[in-house]
């Protein structure tokens, strides 16, 4: 009896490193699950904010008074409605190069963090497309 004793306590001291590491590599990859997860999450915040400070310009500019008079590229009308935006996101991409009061190319960057979204303006009217992404 006390040698079958002796024996199981060697057998099981031979064995508890092995299991030990199997623990301590499943713990690492379940952390690693997670910090990827809260990454990605993260990310997505991200994006769906980006998305969203790109659609609250656009609904400022078409229900903007000033833009109807003098079209949604105004940079005027443009730089209020970027102010106007909750957050303090980066808006990028108003310019006006030529001095006409209006955005050279129709295109202005919402950024947040990592995240953008891009706001196209139509020469006339007020057919404004948002896509996620960098413009």
């Amino acid at each position: 009896m006390r040698r079958t004793a002796v024996a199981l306590l060697f057998a099981s001291l031979l064995v508890l490193p092995f299991a030990t590491a199997c623990s301590s590599d499943t713990t690492d990859d379940a952390k690693e699950t997670v910090e990827s997860a809260k990454d990605d999450a993260a990310e997505a915040a991200d994006d769906a904010t980006a998305r969203g400070q790109a659609e609250a310009l656009r609904a400022s500019l078409k229900g903007n008074e000033t833009a109807d008079d003098e079209g949604v590229r105004s940079v005027s009308v443009l730089r209020q409605a970027a102010d106007d935006l909750p957050g303090d996101p980066d808006v990028s991409g108003i310019d006006d190069g030529d001095g006409d009061g209006l955005d050279d190319d129709g295109k202005v960057q919402i950024t947040v963090d990592d995240s953008s979204a891009c706001v196209s303006l139509p020469e006339t009217g007020e057919d404004i497309d948002v896509t996620d992404g960098d413009c």
